[in-house]
């Protein structure tokens, strides 16, 4: 029988807020509870703040691209960034053990062409309907044996989004968070907001906002707030200020990272009845699905003007929450995990 999992590589680094690098950062600090450590190799640089904190947590960075730091037993993991696979033939020159963690919906070109060429030894998902999904569309490229999927139970460190459970009630803030991407804007964002109806005076923020998103849905009313990014203000006082997370998208989320997120620090989400929202809320009980841009606005318009309901919903979300991303069931799943890695050929 072979060793334990003794350390593991990831290519690519932690970020602030949602996606795959919150989720990075929150999966490190359960493979170090497994004992294994942990080693980044940056695709593009490294973020001084979050590298200082890795740092002293004992993660171990290396250089930009530093391949040689591989050895044959070494895995190395990479979390939905496409560059990884078109690095296969250089990274495969120092091991085999190749993981490839598509954190989207969809298939990339470069994730078909690796797997065609048998570069990724295992592919892993955050849901399994996904998984199901992309193992079918896949499988028929290359029938090879020494090619797996799995699904992993993701963890989210809630600790690090506190619970607020006394926010204005002079004031109703609704808002949306994610990277500054028009992908993430539903056209119809701006419409839905002006249609929200509230008792009080309406506050809107966005955070990841940019002129791309702008020329997409239009120019917001003086009364939304739009932020770039989390250097302005960072996520945990943008989930402070906002009593819903309104959210309607033109994409379809995997296993959304602000689900978690909203739902421990108290934040009702409103999102699209579709994907992996349909997984994660529980319709009228720790949020809303909606179908169409009239429910949008009528069940933020609920929240609005039933504060009592929506506190209910917020604590019945937070534990929700608890129980998805828990840290025991996440741990298990790891474990089962690096043990089938370690199985992997050298």
């Amino acid at each position: 029988m072979k060793t334990p999992l003794k350390r593991i590589f990831v290519y690519g680094f932690p970020h602030t807020y949602g996606g795959a690098g919150t989720e990075l950062d929150h999966h490190i600090r359960v493979w170090q509870r497994l004992g294994v450590e942990v080693h980044l190799i940056p695709s593009w640089g490294t973020m001084k703040p979050i590298a200082a904190d890795l740092l002293q947590r004992g993660v171990i960075i290396h250089e930009k691209d530093e391949w040689a730091a591989l050895t044959p037993e070494d895995p190395i993991l990479c979390l939905c960034n496409p560059y990884f696979l078109t690095l296969m033939p250089e990274i495969r020159q120092h091991t085999r053990r190749t993981v490839w963690m598509n954190c989207m919906t969809w298939i990339f070109d470069q994730e078909k062409a690796a797997m065609e060429q048998g570069h990724i030894a295992l592919f892993l998902y955050q849901n399994d309907n996904v998984r199901q999904a992309h193992q079918a569309a896949l499988r028929p490229l290359n029938g090879s044996h020494d090619i797996h999927f799995r699904t992993v139970t993701p963890y989210f460190h809630e600790a690090d989004f506190p619970y607020i459970g006394d926010r204005p009630s002079d004031t109703f803030c609704c808002g949306r968070i994610s990277r500054a991407s028009p992908d993430k804007y539903a056209r119809n964002t701006l419409r839905i907001y002006e249609g929200l109806a509230s008792p009080v005076p309406k506050k809107g923020l966005f955070l990841g906002y940019d002129e791309r998103c702008e020329e997409k849905i239009g120019t917001p009313s003086p009364w939304i707030r739009t932020i770039p990014n989390s250097n302005t203000l960072s996520p945990q006082d943008f989930y402070r200020q906002c009593h819903i997370i309104l959210q309607p998208t033109n994409t379809t989320e995997n296993w959304p990272r602000i689900g978690f997120e909203a739902m421990a620090s108290g934040s009702v989400l409103i999102v699209d009845n579709r994907g992996g929202w349909r997984q994660m809320v529980k319709h009228g009980i720790t949020g809303w699905l909606c179908n169409h841009e009239r429910d949008f606005i009528y069940y933020a318009s609920k929240m609005a003007y039933e504060p009592n309901l929506r506190a209910d919903m917020a604590e019945a979300a937070r534990e929700w929450g608890l129980q998805l991303g828990g840290l025991s069931a996440s741990m298990e799943s790891w474990e089962e995990v690096f043990a089938a890695i370690n199985q992997l050929p050298e």
